[in-house]
């Protein structure tokens, strides 16, 4: 399917890569409550979710209009319940958003706030900023593109970090919580602020392969309430309405900055650099901090050590992940010394726990059809014998703990139902030996049993968002809270005899903190400037090593304990500077306030809207160009496309019109092309020149295998085709009638990469296509193609080896459509068959980080050796030619406008063979893929 520019730009502030096409079964049943506001879509038996959705964004709708503006359209909210993701995202084509609900497991990264509360609050600014950012140009564009059309140039006038900022600044000032009062939110700014590392703005925007950078998140977050703070809470509105409208043409949001503040974009963000980091600075130059210091020399190369245990003899176990490795747990030991244990592969929550040599997380797993459904199974690995296996059946289970002994596993457990739970697993049988009572649906994170393994503690949060710790009985399943419930995030409890440790955001920092549980006393352990994240208590006793943000990842640092060190506190209060306070708002935690209003409850039908044209997008995937009007339906099951297409190669036109549903178990398509002036050049003949008219119905089944360090992917597909042919000219084919059949097969197996790997070390392409006529008159053509991804001499470096064949039949009745890839630098005529083999060692050259104008930013520089052998048979003079050559390309990875990813370069190719109708033996071409402006 064809893809606009607008559709990779949208992707960018508003999270759309997790779409799901026919992602859900046609088993789940889906109801609608539909309002002035809002039609809320969910499935039976979320009613409750529903309405308080429908509640939150009418509320929102009418009273938080001030700082953004008065425009009115109605929005689809779809909740999905099948997926172990958190997220949610806006979109304009068409006009929907969705939400995920199953909340993190971390309180650090999203907050503990109700999560669909936390979700409306969010998601519904995006639907705000959507309808009122239609205006001027951008409205303009709205009617000659639609939805993509206005989607396009808002995202290119307004950036990616405001769209998030501004709703980050919603959750945050309409609820006791939100990111914004969360201190890990703000650890990389701080982090760079600490280590004296003051990056360009554009930098900032475009990120790094070499250093870390922040997301537009906390940058967003910052430079909106700054604004706020300094301009007025409807400062923003009047910036964002002279960008989308394009005043001053070039720039337009920083010439508004400009205008309203006396500096630009690069001006404001130092600005607020100025103001944020000298608050940092200060905080973390106390003269009373607790002294720490690193566990292991600093590596070259940005890595994170998280997650860390004590495992006796000056060893620790610990999470390991870099810009150049996949994530690994490893044995830390005594001098440095690192050992592999084992790679987690794929999973929703990094999280892992440790006791006893042995390691136990929870590993993704996914439905092979349906994208949507998704669960995690426990695994365990014994360090004793080096064996890992499965110890639970699918589930939804996040953050396990396995007991003294080894024999059980206590998990935190998710419904679709939105229930939450702990379940008890018994790790020889695999079976869940015991539920524990939940009646008020906490919602469970990081449980560990305590020694005797009679009880679990875990970190929970009320239906109101606030956490507390809390011990619950393996036997009766009582519990008993330790801490009082508050707003402040808690990390993951570590159990060391009759204290408990864990991590919290009471300051301006995440810090570790005690819970003596003889008197349920709290207690500081450490004051820092940066966050730490988690921490094991050496066997001694006597002192901690915990993981601590800096500007090179997560390191691990060493704290002595002295006794009577510790200072006593309230941690269900806050004692946060007052940077890290909302700015003022319209209004002060809005979820109090809003409704529990009850709206009727009605069927949705999956095949609601079906057709719902949305907008006009063009394309260009050489060699063809074209535009098309598209169409999805809200729940994502139906597609549409009228599209006409011009072939450079053929120089035909295409008038098409495709149709596909996606909500059983294959996608059904079916569809109609016109084609005028089609064209091949015949042998004895010369170019014959006719039109087409064609009908297709078929079917694909996207599969999906992946599990561990491999995402496995396979595409079935087939179609029947009719078509008639009205020649012009005198030649006369034997038939213009003609049926036939289209079948393919593709297949990728690819272990997964780390952010600077090239390509995946250890990988399998396959594509397999067989196309055959049905009676007469007889056609057919058969294509494949192999690649195999190795990795090269150094860790980002990859050898990628190909092959490649096609053979069509000599009788010219018909010609399907070429696929084959010829040896660079040769213009190679389709023959009637013809293999190819390739070489390929791909290496990184270097990470410029540098740009220009805003308009174009070198994230990095690549280079490629090649070396292709093709071999083409012609039968029409029996004789075999061959195509031979090796060259360099040169690519640049880069950022168009702060915000378009896009890849060029140039090749050369030395031709070791004679190119047909050319004496030439080098070439030299410009390699611009146009096709990624406009494919996502």
């Amino acid at each position: 399917m064809y893809r606009s520019l607008c559709w990779l730009l949208l992707s960018l502030p508003l999270s759309l890569s997790a779409q799901r096409f026919g992602g859900n079964p046609p088993s789940l049943k889906w109801q609608q409550i539909n309002t002035d506001t809002v039609r809320v879509i969910f499935p039976k038996g979320l009613s409750a979710q529903g309405e308080r959705v429908a509640n939150i964004v009418t509320w929102l709708n009418r009273y938080t209009r001030s700082s953004i503006g008065n425009l009115e359209r109605k929005v689809d909210i779809v909740l999905q319940n099948q997926t172990m993701q958190s997220n949610g995202y806006v979109q304009l084509g068409p006009f929907r958003s969705e939400f995920y609900l199953s909340p993190s497991p971390s309180a650090f990264d999203l907050g503990s706030l109700n999560w669909v509360e936390q979700l409306s609050l969010h998601e519904y600014r995006h639907v705000l900023q959507n309808m009122n950012f239609r205006q001027g140009v951008s409205k303009v564009f709205s009617w000659l593109g639609g939805d993509l059309g206005q989607a396009a140039v808002t995202n290119i006038a307004v950036p990616n970090w405001f769209w998030e900022g501004d709703a980050v600044i919603n959750e945050t000032v309409f609820s006791p919580q939100g990111r914004g009062r969360l201190p890990a939110f703000f650890d990389g700014f701080r982090g760079l602020s600490l280590a004296g590392k003051r990056y360009s703005y554009m930098k900032i925007r475009n990120g790094s392969f070499r250093d870390f950078i922040p997301d537009h998140y906390p940058l967003g977050y910052l430079m909106t309430a700054y604004g706020r703070e300094h301009y007025g809470n409807d400062f923003w509105k009047g910036v964002t309405s002279d960008a989308v409208r394009y005043r001053g043409v070039f720039y337009p949001f920083s010439r508004s900055l400009k205008k309203r503040t006396g500096k630009n974009v690069t001006g404001f963000y130092a600005a607020m650099l100025q103001e944020y980091q000298t608050q940092w600075n200060q905080y973390a130059s106390r003269p009373d901090t607790t002294p720490a210091v690193p566990l292991k020399a600093t590596a070259r190369t940005v890595t994170d050590y998280k997650y860390v245990y004590a495992a006796g003899n000056n060893e620790w176990i610990v999470l390991k992940e870099s810009y150049d490795k996949i994530p690994g747990i490893y044995s830390l030991q005594a001098g440095g010394r690192e050992k592999l244990l084992l790679r987690p592969g794929m999973v929703y929550d990094e999280y892992f726990s440790y006791r006893n040599g042995r390691i136990v997380w929870a590993a993704a797993r996914f439905d092979v059809r349906w994208g949507w459904k998704n669960f995690s199974v426990i695994r365990v690995h014994n360090n004793a014998n080096g064996s890992t296996k499965t110890v639970s059946a699918r589930g939804k289970f996040f953050s396990p703990d396995i007991s003294n002994n080894g024999e059980k596993v206590i998990a935190a457990a998710i419904t679709p139902e939105q229930t939450y739970n702990l379940q008890l697993i018994d790790v020889q049988t695999g079976t869940v030996e015991k539920i524990l009572p939940n009646p008020d649906n906490w919602y469970y994170t990081y449980p560990k049993f305590t020694a005797d393994d009679k009880s679990v503690i875990s970190a929970v949060r009320n239906q109101e968002g606030a956490m507390a710790l809390v011990q619950q009985s393996l036997v009766t399943g009582e519990t008993e809270p330790l801490t009082p419930f508050g707003y402040n995030a808690l990390g993951a409890p570590v159990i060391n005899g009759d204290t408990i440790y864990f991590t919290s955001g009471y300051k301006d920092v995440n810090n570790v903190y005690a819970l003596t549980l003889s008197d349920k006393k709290t207690f500081e352990v450490t004051d820092r400037g940066r966050s730490a994240l988690h921490a094991a208590v050496d066997p001694q006793q006597d002192s901690l090593v915990f993981s601590e943000f800096t500007a090179g990842g997560y390191k691990l640092y060493h704290a002595a304990m002295p006794a009577g060190s510790w200072k006593e506190v309230s941690i269900d209060q806050t004692a946060h500077s007052k940077w890290l306070q909302p700015p003022a708002a319209e209004e002060d935690n809005i979820l109090r306030k809003v409704p529990h209003d009850s709206f009727p409850i009605k069927k949705y039908a999956q095949l609601s809207r079906p057709f719902n044209f949305h907008s006009w997008t063009p394309f260009f995937i050489d060699p063809d160009y074209g535009i098309s009007l598209s169409g999805e339906n809200i729940l994502n099951t139906t597609s549409t496309r009228l599209a006409y297409t011009y072939n450079r190669n053929e120089g035909n036109s295409k008038l098409s019109a495709d149709f596909t549903f996606s909500g059983l178990f294959p996608y059904l398509t079916t569809g109609v092309d016109y084609t005028i002036n089609r064209n091949t050049l015949a042998p004895r003949i010369g170019r014959l020149y006719w039109n087409e008219l064609s009908w297709h119905a078929g079917y694909s089944v996207p599969l999906n295998f992946s599990s561990g360090l491999y995402s496995r992917n396979m595409l079935l597909a087939g179609n029947y085709n009719i078509l008639q042919r009205y020649e012009q000219g005198n030649f006369k084919f034997k038939t213009n009638s003609l049926q036939y059949l289209s079948n393919q097969l593709v297949f990728s197996n690819m272990r997964i990469k780390a952010k600077q790997n090239l390509f995946s070390h250890f990988g399998q392409y396959l594509a397999l296509q067989y196309n055959h006529s049905l009676g007469t008159p007889y056609a057919e053509q058969f294509y494949g193609r192999f690649d195999l991804y190795l990795p090269g001499l150094w860790q980002n470096h990859s050898l990628v080896l190909q092959s490649a064949f096609q053979q069509r039949d000599q009788q010219f009745n018909y010609t399907f459509s070429d696929n084959f890839v010829y040896a660079r630098g040769y213009n190679t005529p389709f023959y009637d068959r013809v293999y190819k083999l390739g070489a390929n060692y791909h290496l990184p050259l270097a990470y410029p980080d540098w740009g220009f104008a805003q308009l174009i930013y070198f994230n990095r520089i690549r280079a490629n050796l090649f070396y292709d052998y093709s071999v083409a048979r012609d039968f029409t003079v029996n004789r075999n030619n061959r195509f031979t050559s090796a060259g360099t390309e040169v690519f640049l990875d880069t950022r168009l406008g702060n915000a378009l990813p896009f890849s060029f370069g140039a090749r050369f190719s030395h031709l070791f063979d004679r190119n047909p109708g050319e004496d030439i033996q080098n070439r030299f071409e410009f390699i611009i893929p146009i096709q990624q402006l406009f494919s996502n």
